[in-house]
């Protein structure tokens, strides 16, 4: 029970990271200020979903691509200074950005994890 548990909750993390993602940039208020950071944050956030949606309806397969995880959420850490031309974002968008991308960074880390756990 505890094993088939594991992956559900970090599946189930995982899609709620990514929609926040996604839907940050209204949620923080910078959809205005900031339109490139905007639209990075919603294919970040649509992309970690989308990943957190595929892998419980082929779970070998979408286990092998938890590794991108990984650079989505060191992408989501560094895309508010690098993304924004002027380089001058609030603090609020970049302990968003930050702890969204830890979040799926260390969620990846565990899905790969699994992967190679279940795979040997």
């Amino acid at each position: 029970m505890a094993t088939a548990s594991s992956p559900a909750f970090v599946d189930g993390v995982m899609l709620v990271a990514g929609i926040y993602a996604a839907i940050s940039p209204w949620v923080i208020h910078f959809a205005r200020t900031n339109p490139y950071l905007t639209a990075n944050n919603l294919i970040m956030g649509l992309s970690v979903t989308l990943l957190a949606l595929a892998t419980p309806f082929a779970p070998q397969r979408m286990r092998r691509f938890a590794w991108t995880l990984m650079v989505l959420g060191v992408w989501l850490i560094l895309s508010p200074t690098v993304v924004t031309a002027s380089h001058n974002v609030s603090p609020g968008i970049v302990w968003s950005n930050t702890c969204t991308g830890y979040t799926v960074c260390l969620l990846g880390l565990i899905s790969v994890n699994m992967a190679s756990g279940t795979s040997a």
